[in-house]
């Protein structure tokens, strides 16, 4: 099925709805990253273990999150998806806040799963509104605005998370990072039209909608590429900041600031570079859409490794911060090459999808793995034992990698139909 080069409306309120999913984006990452920036103060006043830690900062996320995006994502194929955008906003970002509010680990486990409960309609109804409404010669550069805001997001959780729970309280961090989440979903509301739908509404079930996504080979690798990158992703996220305040000894604030602030620039620059070169890699050989993510990918893991193995605490920035730019790369020319293979009545279904399959690999292991290394190496290791686990954890992106490179065979094999073999 072939695809028109042009949507209607203005450049103007393109760059308008670009932009206010850019800021949907940085608070999805925010609301969800802030666990990770305040979790030793957390630990401390709950006497809480690492693996704890890593249940609240992906498991107990990740056992909400996926299942719920697949019937949202069916709703968003089906109804308005800027009023289940503006609704699910405003839930996780109110849940948000009341994770200021908990009294123990469990409390704040369901109020996390809460946010969870939100942010499932993120994906689905962000990446089908953008593939509707940007032609698909532009939709990696577009989705590379999309994945800006997680850098962003990144940052404020970082930063602002960071010295909001230094000066006032880890609670109040996140009451802080709440309050912008109910602004924007009026915005969103208010300002952003649904984009008219290429085709007809599809009315098969969801099941046999998903079973012709998973026949796709491109999809399917595609998707457990990113699967596997993400638990690197979620990780460093969710222990990142931990380990240099546990290891390097920096306060929180201070490792908010720098590292946050670094990280942001390198996610932002590599976001955008990915959907830039992947667009242009892929007039050359669509296959590039995979296969730029699986160089960047391989590079990143032995990078990643060596800084969080290294005791120089310059030479550990240096390498985080470049591993966070080559994460980064990947990302844009993913969600263009899923959004490519899916039939355009099914693209939040399809987002949904991967949202699923990537959260349950990547969220649900990834910070948790982590945490259980490091208490098993603890008594071995003492305070290293966070890095070397952190360090560990960079060599998945090795089968991300080889995952990658295969998605790109199948894909320039694929026939005109959307989906591919």
């Amino acid at each position: 099925m072939s695809e028109t080069n042009e949507r209607p409306g203005s450049a103007a309120s393109v760059v308008w709805f670009l932009f206010l999913m850019f800021l949907v984006s940085t608070l999805n990452m925010a609301d969800r990253q802030i666990i990770g920036i305040v979790a030793e103060p957390i630990k401390r006043e709950f006497g809480l273990s690492d693996t704890l830690i890593g249940l609240l900062g992906g498991t107990a996320f990740a056992l909400v999150y996926p299942p719920l995006g697949l019937p949202i994502a069916r709703l968003a194929d089906r109804f308005n998806r800027r009023n289940i955008l503006a609704a699910c906003l405003a839930f996780w970002s109110g849940m948000t806040m009341l994770c200021g509010l908990v009294t123990g680990f469990w409390w704040l486990a369901l109020a996390r799963a809460g946010v969870a409960a939100g942010e499932a309609g993120y994906a689905p109804t962000t990446h089908s509104m953008i593939a509707d409404r940007v032609s698909e010669k532009r939709r990696a550069s577009a989705f590379a605005v999309l994945v800006t805001g997680i850098s962003a997001g990144a940052l404020l959780a970082t930063v602002a998370g960071g010295y909001v729970s230094e000066h006032y309280g880890w609670r109040m961090a996140f009451v802080a990072l709440g309050v912008p989440g109910l602004l924007v979903a009026v915005l969103v509301m208010l300002t952003v039209p649904e984009p008219p739908r290429r085709v007809a509404v599809k009315t098969g079930s969801a099941w046999a909608t998903y079973r012709r996504l998973l026949s796709s080979k491109p999809f399917t690798w595609c998707v457990g590429a990113s699967a596997l990158h993400l638990m690197v992703t979620y990780a460093v996220g969710a222990w990142g900041i931990a380990w240099f305040i546990r290891f390097h000894e920096m306060g929180l604030a201070r490792a908010g600031l720098v590292l946050g602030g670094l990280a942001a620039i390198a996610g932002v620059l590599g976001s955008i570079g990915g959907g830039l070169i992947g667009d242009r890699l892929a007039r050359v050989d669509r296959r590039w859409l995979a296969w730029w993510p699986a160089v960047t990918v391989f590079v990143a893991a032995f990078v990643g490794a060596g800084a969080f193995l290294t005791g120089d605490l310059n030479w550990a920035i240096a390498g985080a911060t470049l591993a966070v730019f080559l994460n980064a790369l990947y990302q844009p020319s993913s969600y263009a090459l899923i959004q490519s293979v899916a039939d355009p009545a099914e693209r939040a279904s399809a987002a949904a999808l991967m949202i699923f399959i990537q959260n349950l690999i990547g969220l649900g292991l990834g910070p948790l793995l982590v945490g259980i290394i490091s208490d098993a190496l603890t008594p071995t290791l003492g305070i290293r034992s966070l890095g070397v686990a952190l360090a560990g954890i960079f060599m998945v992106n090795v089968l991300a990698a080889g995952a990658y490179w295969v998605a790109g065979r199948h894909y320039g094999r694929a026939p005109a139909d959307p989906v591919g073999v």
